[in-house]
C-alpha cells in the first residue's frame, strides 16, 4: 500500500464536503431537524472530514498554520464526539456544524489542495 500524501487527504475533505453540500441542497434547518435520515448522511460525511483532518493533523502539523479555517483539531473533536457520543448528540450544533463549520474547512482544503497539488 503507497502513503497517502497530504493531497490525498485535502482531497478526502474536499469529497466529503461536497458529498455533504449535495446532501444538504435546498434543506432548511426544520427540514434536517425532521429528516433521521439527512441527520445520518451528515453524520457519516462530517466523522469522514474529521477522520481525513485528524490524520493531516498528525503528519502535517504546520498545515493549519498557513490554512486557519481548515481547523483540523476542531474538526477532529467533532469526529470523534460524533463518533464516541452518538447516543447525545445535539441536532442544533450538528446543523450549525455541517452549514458552517464545515463549509469554512471545505473552502480551505480546496485551497491548500491547489497550492500542494502544485508542488508548493
Amino acid at each position: 500500500m503507497s502513503k497517502r500524501t497530504v493531497v490525498d487527504w485535502l482531497s478526502d475533505i474536499v469529497s466529503w464536503g461536497e458529498r455533504l453540500e449535495g446532501h444538504l441542497r435546498a434543506v432548511d434547518r426544520d427540514a434536517f431537524f425532521r429528516d433521521k435520515m439527512l441527520q445520518d448522511a451528515a453524520c457519516k460525511c462530517a466523522e469522514a472530514i474529521g477522520e481525513a483532518a485528524g490524520k493531516l493533523d498528525d503528519l502535517y502539523p504546520d498545515l493549519n498554520q498557513g490554512f486557519p479555517d481548515l481547523n483540523l483539531k476542531l474538526a477532529r473533536r467533532s469526529r470523534d464526539r460524533l463518533a464516541h457520543g452518538y447516543y447525545r448528540i445535539e441536532l442544533e450544533i450538528l446543523w450549525i456544524t455541517v452549514t458552517s463549520a464545515i463549509p469554512k474547512t471545505v473552502a480551505a482544503a480546496r485551497e491548500a489542495r491547489l497550492k500542494y497539488g502544485s508542488g508548493l
